[in-house]
């Protein structure tokens, strides 16, 4: 039954999604918030996204990117605040490294404050 609901959940999931961006960009056009709305609706399905593969991918993130030490896995948190605290910890992967020195050459306003990951550390 599991592998039905998630089929049926990836099918309708990008539909929703359309769906949803559309009422959000008609609301807020009347609103004349359109920048704003779209900036903060893309961030807040990319965190929502985050700590979702955070808790969901947790075993293969720990295999692949874990030296021991802190564990991903944590529903309330990002996958960046988990590689920020194993950035810390020095647990990481050759393969974790990279990941963290992607993300901190993609956000280039932490490029001299630590880096993404140690930024975004939370909970």
């Amino acid at each position: 039954m599991g592998i039905i609901l998630i089929i049926v959940c990836w099918v309708l999931t990008p539909i929703f999604e359309v769906i949803n961006f559309i009422t959000v960009l008609c609301i807020k056009v009347r609103d004349y918030q359109y920048l704003k709305v779209i900036d903060g609706y893309f961030k807040s399905g990319a965190t929502d996204r985050d700590k979702f593969a955070n808790h969901n991918y947790r075993t293969s993130l720990n295999f692949y990117f874990s030296k021991g030490g802190y564990e991903f896995g944590d529903k309330r948190e990002t996958m960046s605040s988990a590689f920020g605290k194993k950035q810390l910890e020095k647990s990481l992967t050759i393969t974790g490294w990279g990941i963290v020195y992607l993300l901190w050459f993609l956000d280039f306003k932490y490029w001299f404050k630590g880096g993404h990951c140690v930024n975004s550390i939370q909970v």
